[in-house]
């Protein structure tokens, strides 16, 4: 877990979308992952030559404290995490539900909650440290990181947990290839698009999520979320499903064709190719000046 590219790209964004960064939690303890070069250059991009200067002076390495003090203007930074081996501020396991105290105009998951078994009570603490307004950021892995925890997210799964009748609003996701990090790809909800938005890579992909808490959501033990397309077909009329409508021609065609038909899917659905489900954005323009 840490602030890698993706981190500081989505924190600036979130700055620059009204984020109050004033009272920030980690949920864990977030290591610097960006090189003093990388920190440099970074500020450089975004007409900050004050803070460059203190990247190439390599304070800001280490954990990400003095980082969200100095760039972000934190007045309080807290990280939270199961054990003190890092010697965080908090000690709570995200598998067992947080008694409602002290609340964050701020939340970071840069890497933690995809090793959290107990997802429902973990993201139900993440709105319980939430105080209303607060943005919540997440960098979390998609694609291709199989044993790197235990879980890999879908765009899908944010969109309806922080849905608007949840209690957020803004809700943006966008998928970060590793070998492209100056480019990211904002997926669209697939409730807007109305069907699945079914994505494929090549590479690593993380996501990174960015909402504002403007409710107070229904707890996820209490009222789990359901898949849009699964809702929007059990409101509708009730059809056949396509393999139903299918000659029994068509379906022996297809069964014979079934390899070259499923490599031209993953190829079809792959997030670089051009879709209008996903939009490619450069980072650097996304998050505008600093």
């Amino acid at each position: 877990m840490g602030v890698d590219a993706g981190a500081l790209g989505l924190m600036a964004l979130a700055r620059s979308s009204g984020a109050d960064f004033s009272r920030v939690v980690t949920i864990g303890r977030h290591r610097m992952n960006v090189s003093n070069d990388e920190l440099e250059a970074f500020f450089r991009q975004r007409n900050r030559a004050d803070l460059a200067a203190i990247a190439r002076g390599g304070s800001l390495q280490g954990y990400c404290e003095e980082l969200l003090k100095s760039a972000f203007e934190a007045g309080l930074v807290k990280s939270m995490d199961a054990s003190d081996y890092e010697q965080a501020d908090i000690i709570h396991d995200m598998n067992k539900p947080l008694d409602r105290g002290e609340q964050f105009s701020v939340v970071l998951d840069f890497g933690t909650l995809e090793h959290v078994f107990n997802v429902p009570v973990a993201f139900d603490n993440v709105a319980k440290l939430s105080a209303k307004g607060a943005h919540i950021l997440h960098v979390l892995p998609s694609n291709n990181f199989v044993g790197h925890g235990f879980y890999q997210f879908s765009p899908e799964f944010f969109y309806q947990l922080y849905a608007p009748e949840r209690g957020y609003a803004g809700t943006r996701v966008f998928a970060a290839p590793a070998s492209t990090p100056d480019l990211w790809y904002e997926v669209r909800a697939p409730r807007d698009v109305g069907r699945r938005v079914d994505i494929t890579s090549r590479d690593q992909l993380h996501l990174l999520v960015l909402t504002q808490k403007t409710g107070e959501p229904t707890p996820l033990v209490e009222q789990p979320i359901q898949q849009s397309d699964y809702v929007a077909a059990w409101q509708a009329p009730r059809t056949l499903s396509k393999q139903a409508r299918r000659s029994p021609l068509e379906r022996a065609l297809r069964a014979a064709f079934n390899t070259l038909r499923h490599r031209r899917k993953v190829a079809r659905r792959d997030v670089c190719s051009s879709r209008d489900d996903i939009t490619p954005h450069r980072v650097l323009a996304l998050t505008g000046s600093f």
